[in-house]
């Protein structure tokens, strides 16, 4: 369900609802939970998995900032792998972990914007395939996560572009509203993490949705609506 606000959805002649994947529709980081799961179908090596869990241990820390190098190297979880491979993991995924891990009140959220006839678009920094994959649950056509290269009907394991994380997720917010004619004043977006904070305030009506202490501070301060 949707915090109570003062603009009904759909009130806007053209509206586009903004969804975080990571914390906000989904309770959890799904390249861990990801490569959880590649171990356990065997796709991944137990060395893979550590490296993982040390690199997100320091994250979580703070002794390490995410990177365009880092991101790539996630990437590497899909090399050599067909995408017809990949489609079929990640329709998996989604199902077996993904979806008793969704977030009741940011998924209704969607829903309610969908049946409004809202434009509904899903801007994450995971992999494209695991975005897609959620995605086509959920009923969205309009995605971007971090893109992974395809050579030859085979994953590389490199990367085609910037993930769309901080300030990028907020080009491509205002790329797609500037596509459809909307009012950043009648959009929506909705997000759990301080990273996401100029994308929340680019548009009109932003919504916490279990936020970390930084964006809940904030949330408070400019009396944001707030999605537990």
């Amino acid at each position: 369900m949707r915090a109570s606000i003062d603009k009904p959805i759909g009130a806007g002649d053209v509206s586009v609802a903004f969804f975080d994947l990571d914390g906000t529709l989904v309770v959890g980081q799904t390249t861990v939970l990801l490569v959880r799961f590649l171990r356990e179908v065997g796709v991944v090596s137990r060395a893979f998995v550590l490296g993982t869990a040390l690199w997100f241990l320091g994250y979580k820390a703070g002794l390490i900032k995410v990177t365009e190098s880092s991101r790539e190297k996630g990437a590497g979880v899909f090399a050599g792998l067909a995408e017809s491979e990949v489609d079929g993991l990640m329709a998996r995924f989604t199902d077996e972990v993904l979806v008793p891990r969704f977030h009741a009140a940011a998924t209704a959220a969607l829903a309610e914007h969908q049946d409004a006839g809202d434009h509904v678009m899903v801007i994450s920094a995971a992999l494209d395939p695991v975005v897609g994959a959620l995605c086509r649950r959920l009923g969205v056509d309009d995605f971007v996560g971090t893109p992974c290269e395809v050579v030859d009907g085979r994953y590389s394991g490199r990367l085609t572009g910037p993930s769309p994380h901080a300030a990028e997720k907020v080009r491509v917010a205002a790329a797609c509203m500037q596509r459809r004619g909307a009012d950043a004043a009648d959009c929506w977006a909705y997000a759990d993490h301080g990273s996401d904070l100029a994308l929340l305030k680019s548009v009109g009506h932003p919504v916490a949705v279990n936020a970390h202490s930084a964006l809940l501070r904030v949330a408070r301060q400019e009396g944001w609506p707030i999605l537990p």
